[in-house]
């Protein structure tokens, strides 16, 4: 049985240790994606859209708001609106590098590089750098049988909004990691993180008061079995069950990408605090050496919001010592 690394595929590694981490993660059914600016900013349509004409009040300027960060549809000359302004329907593929590095057996720093690529129905298709990630770990409880970790992750604004790569804003995310092993080849995983924006899109031109990036509460818990095969590969089945709590925040919504039907300001803008999201992950992953393995796993929604309708991934994690 490998206890040098975590068998989850979305629940993060409590275990502290020098390892690196390749990713690609494949996202289909994005309808909200400017939900709370958690996966990309604030709509820009906002920051096309002119000044309404003088029987729809508008007292916030020549557009609804001017830093709206996110991406946007053309504007049609003369037009209050675009025929292509809202987002409806994403799918997204990232690629994710990823570096560990650790001081001491319970202390490490590490770093996320992400390559983001988009494919919107409404406003086509992009790619680049996403928001880069790093942090640290410490660990508070370590043993054989179990680890509790407490971790830190900053999020920093250097994927291009306007393109879909990047939320605009900073953000840090506290959280605790639990790994414990349990009786004969199960282990059990867990995370409780709390992810909070910094100085995200005010609500200016929504109709509403509050800033559009909201903070959100991530929590997980997953198990697995490890069968040690004759070649000495170990082969484990892992399945999670990831969910999301919205605590604030906006979103623009449209069935066609359009607001049809609504008013300027306050079109298609709703609150989204108490949005529950909730995911069903499983996959495999496949132990080459203490250090080697390699997972590939499906998650699909298991309530109507969403951020994607399902998603793929397959990573390979490399170690180094311990």
């Amino acid at each position: 049985m490998f206890v040098s690394d975590s068998n989850t595929g979305y629940i993060d590694n409590a275990l502290i240790g020098t390892r690196f981490r390749v990713r690609a993660d494949g996202g289909f059914g994005v309808d909200s994606p400017d939900r709370a600016e958690f996966f990309y900013g604030a709509c820009g349509c906002a920051r096309d859209v002119p000044n309404p004409p003088a029987n729809v009040p508008n007292p916030n300027g020549d557009v609804l708001n001017p830093d709206a960060p996110g991406p946007s549809g053309e504007v049609i000359p003369g037009a209050i609106l675009t025929s292509t302004l809202i987002e409806t329907d994403i799918d997204y593929q990232e690629f994710r590098f990823d570096y560990e590095y650790a001081l001491h057996p319970s202390f490490s720093f590490f770093a996320e590089v992400p390559l983001r690529f988009i494919d919107g129905e409404r406003l086509g298709s992009d790619s680049g750098l996403g928001d880069v990630r790093a942090g640290f770990k410490w660990g508070l409880v370590s043993n054989p049988n179990q680890q509790l970790t407490f971790q830190f992750r900053g999020y920093f604004p250097t994927g291009d909004a306007k393109k879909g790569l990047g939320t605009d804003h900073p953000a840090v995310e506290p959280g605790l990691l639990y790994l414990g092993r349990l009786s004969g080849g199960w282990a059990m995983a867990a995370e409780l993180r709390y992810w909070v924006p910094i100085d995200g899109t005010t609500g200016r031109g929504t109709g509403f008061s509050e800033d559009y990036a909201g903070d959100v509460v991530r929590y997980g818990l997953g198990f697995s079995y490890d069968f040690e095969r004759p070649s000495g590969m170990v082969v484990t089945p892992v399945v999670e069950v990831v969910g999301w709590s919205v605590l604030g925040g906006l979103a623009l919504s449209s069935a066609d990408g359009t607001p049809v039907g609504t008013t300027v300001p306050g079109f298609g803008y709703r609150e989204v605090d108490g949005e529950n999201i909730a995911n069903l992950k499983f996959g495999l992953r496949f132990g080459f050496s203490r250090q080697r393995s390699l997972y590939v796993g499906y998650g699909t929604a298991l309530t109507d919001d969403v951020w994607y309708d399902d998603v793929v991934r397959i990573e390979y994690r490399g170690g180094y010592g311990r």
